[in-house]
């Protein structure tokens, strides 16, 4: 049975929303059609019940999914035109984090953009989904340690959402960002799962340049280091704010352009190198090329590698 017969089954929630960036965009369908062609059961059941539960949230929001459909191939179409001028140059575009602040995290219609285009692909890109499955597992297996969490960045919120709908020990958790509209749809998104969560602090800031008074027992900083000036400053903070016997889970990429990306890592040792020279042991990773092929394929032909990391 093909991905769209058990779409059409059971998932029609997923399969509207794939419907949908199909019959707008015939180079989606044709990626879209690839990858879920590979998909279980399994996929599919957690794909729809996201769809399901995302488009509640948005619709009490006031956002219709003709948005998040708008916003994902706008992200797609951007980050394809980044990567075009990047196999052509060698370089990122040109872009500090002081431009992509003002351009688009300090702009509430780029950035909710962004942001609800960004958590669609949690289903939609193999490796966010592969990323996000190493993320359950984690807080999977640190829940019954974990009294205390904190989220640096924590862009759409999904997330933050899932980790302290599981970690039932947390009695502190603080969420940093320096973006005010990724806080709040963060802080929306908790308050509409959990409600129950009412000791959640949302702050609006620099992780590097905020004193915190107390320690982490789990930090999450998902696709963070590749936005900022100074990564190894980033990560020693990080380092910084681990209370003993704390672990972190933290998600980069190399050979990834896109209109906020300012450091560009060209391979697997690179980040790896960069974490462990913050003071951080790597405890397992997981380095996931956007296409079929190795890492070391990957890196030779310089196509994009999502890499994430469970760190102490």
């Amino acid at each position: 049975m093909n991905f769209l017969k058990k779409m059409m089954i059971k998932q029609m929630n997923f399969h509207n929303i794939v419907d949908q960036i199909s019959n707008r965009s015939a180079f989606q369908k044709k990626r879209l059609n690839s990858y879920l062609a590979t998909c279980d059961d399994t996929f599919f059941h957690q794909a729809d019940d996201f769809v399901l539960r995302y488009e509640e949230f948005l619709a009490k929001r006031q956002i219709p999914m003709d948005y998040a459909v708008d916003a994902y191939l706008k992200m797609c179409s951007n980050m394809l035109r980044c990567q075009v001028e990047y196999l052509r140059s060698g370089r990122y575009p040109k872009v500090t984090a002081e431009q992509a602040k003002q351009a688009v995290y300090e702009s509430e219609t780029e950035m909710l953009s962004y942001m609800v285009g960004l958590g669609l692909s949690q289903f939609l890109w193999p490796t966010h989904y592969q990323m996000f499955s190493f993320f359950k597992k984690v807080i999977y297996d640190e829940a019954k340690s974990v009294s205390s969490y904190l989220e640096i960045g924590p862009g759409h919120g999904l997330y933050m959402e899932y980790a302290l709908s599981k970690l039932h020990k947390v009695d502190v958790a603080v969420a940093i960002d320096i973006s005010s509209t990724s806080l709040e749809l963060s802080r929306s998104i908790i308050q509409y799962f959990i409600p129950k969560k009412k000791e959640v602090e949302f702050v609006l800031g620099d992780v590097t340049k905020t004193d915190f008074d107390r320690h982490f027992d789990f930090i999450t900083m998902g696709e963070v280091l590749e936005h900022v000036n100074q990564p190894k400053v980033l990560l020693k903070q990080l380092k910084k704010l681990l209370a003993p016997g704390g672990k972190a889970f933290v998600s980069t990429c190399a050979n990834s352009p896109a209109i906020d990306h300012v450091v560009q890592f060209d391979n697997v040792k690179q980040m790896r190198e960069l974490i462990i020279s913050a003071g951080l042991t790597i405890l397992v990773d997981l380095p996931l090329p956007v296409e079929s092929m190795s890492v070391k394929e990957a890196e030779v032909e310089r196509v994009t590698i999502n890499y994430c990391a469970l760190l102490e």
